[in-house]
């Protein structure tokens, strides 16, 4: 046996890329007699697997591999949906446990042994990706890119991260709120910033590394600088998907924006707010967004959790009336979340939206979402898109109210609240932009007013108004039916 051991060591600089290894390793497990000659085996071979990495990878065959006693080993991870439905084999009179799949070139999923019943890290691979319940073990296939920007670089100028207690009375909760300021930040109010509400804040700064993102994002000119607002949920589960995500929603709408947009120098346009989330923090997102497009011009969403209310949020967007929503999602084919992503992408496209999207070789994880926070932030806020010449404290501080009732057939009553005498326009809108009407055009003086408009002729759909004064320009939507 050890003089064909050694046969296979001279040979083996000859054979490597004109066979499989492991191949090699289980024919000379089958001709060794004796447990002595197969650990010699293993001995032989182990190294070599180890000296490349573990998981062992030859072209797309992914060979998983534990060496220790044990009764039973079991793998579990993104690619088994964490069921743990996968039995390594075991090689008789021997601690060498092991378990082949395939996979694209691409692909980098998360995963854990189940030793004897106990989760554990995959203790032969260093790579690991923490997630919402600790660290996984990293398999990234050789085609896969590590994301470069989440990490912290000495020469890249930092932006600041500060936390705050906001109290809601709608949700009697205190909510911790962490607000990143862009390096070179002016809080004079002669800048005025986007800002980005992300829910799952604190794991999208602990886990994805956002701050770190935003700051090489800068650094490298491919966003323009943002004001950024992560917010930590309550009561997550229901906030964000069940029996409180409506009043989570007026939390956000009629308390937090308003304290945002009081306290930090923000442009108060809807092309200039974005909401983003994960899973359920997606859901919500894309709850908020559809409700609110005066508010939220912007919605990027990761691996939405679209499944809950009967996919209630999902149909919003494909079946009903279009919404002013630019729209951005990324999710893998490693995680099952009911929707048919090509189906929603032709939905969108008919309705008028404007919208990107990809698909990865990926699963339900931080390791896919972190990477691709720098797909979703340049496509709403790339250099150079944000309004110049815009002054904070300069901005409409006048109240252009939501139109009511809405919707509406025949007419609907629009409250405006003038803080400032001036010239001011109140123009109606279709949803893709074009003039319908100026319902108003004439210097105003300090009130609150009561505009109508008449909608009789017009065809029923999604209209918007907007209010141009000498601060600023204010926006809102109306539904119109007949």
């Amino acid at each position: 046996m050890k003089l064909q051991l050694l046969l296979l060591t001279v040979l083996w600089p000859l054979n490597t890329f004109a066979q499989s290894v492991f191949n090699d390793f289980l024919a000379s497990i089958d001709t060794a007699e004796t447990k002595a000659e197969r650990t010699e085996v293993i001995t032989h071979y182990l190294p070599v697997m180890e000296e490349q990495g573990i998981p062992f990878i030859e072209g797309d065959t992914v060979i998983f591999i534990y060496v220790g006693k044990a009764n039973m080993v079991v793998l579990a991870g993104d690619f088994n949906d964490w069921l743990g439905s996968d039995t390594l084999i075991a090689i008789d009179s021997t601690d060498f446990f092991y378990l082949r799949r395939i996979f694209e070139p691409t692909a980098r999923l998360d995963y854990k042994f189940i030793v004897n019943g106990n989760w554990m890290l995959d203790p032969k691979n260093p790579n690991t990706c923490t997630g919402g319940y600790g660290p996984n073990s990293e398999l990234a296939m050789p085609a896969y890119v590590q994301p470069w920007e989440i990490n912290s670089y000495p020469a890249v100028a930092k932006g600041s991260l500060s936390t705050i207690n906001f109290h809601s009375t709608i949700m009697n909760v205190n909510y911790q709120v962490q607000v990143y300021l862009p390096p070179g930040y002016d809080n004079s109010g002669a800048t005025a910033y986007p800002v980005i509400y992300v829910q799952d804040g604190q794991e999208y700064i602990s886990l994805a590394g956002m701050n770190n993102i935003l700051d090489n994002l800068l650094d490298s000119n491919k966003i323009d600088p943002v004001i950024g607002i992560f917010l930590r949920p309550s009561d997550r589960n229901e906030e964000y998907g069940f029996a409180l995500r409506f009043d989570y929603k007026e939390f956000i709408i009629q308390e937090l924006i308003p304290y945002i947009d009081a306290n930090y120098p923000t442009i108060k346009l809807p092309a200039c707010r974005l909401i983003m989330g994960t899973s359920l923090g997606a859901n919500i997102s894309g709850l908020i967004a559809y409700e609110h497009p005066e508010i939220f011009g912007n919605c990027g969403l990761h691996s939405p959790a679209f499944w809950v209310n009967s996919y209630e949020v999902a149909k919003w967007y494909m079946d009903s009336l279009p919404k002013s929503v630019k729209l951005y999602w990324v999710a893998g084919t490693y995680e099952e979340l009911g929707v048919p992503w090509q189906t929603f992408a032709d939905s969108l496209e008919a309705k008028g939206y404007t919208f990107g999207w990809n698909i990865y070789h990926e699963g339900h994880s931080w390791g896919l979402w972190r990477a691709t926070c720098d797909e979703i932030l340049p496509f709403f806020f790339p250099k150079g898109s944000t309004p110049v010449g815009i002054n904070a404290a300069k901005q409409n501080n006048d109240a252009l109210g939501q139109n009511y009732p809405n919707p509406f057939s025949g007419s609907t009553t629009i409250p405006v609240t003038i803080t400032e005498p001036g010239n001011y326009t109140l123009k109606q809108y279709t949803s893709t932009g074009k003039l319908v009407q100026v319902v108003l055009n004439q210097f105003m003086t300090p009130g609150d007013y009561q505009v109508t408009i008449d909608a009789a002729a017009l065809k029923p759909g999604v209209y918007y108004y907007s209010l141009n004064s000498p601060n600023g320009t204010d926006n809102r939507s109306m539904i119109l039916l007949k």
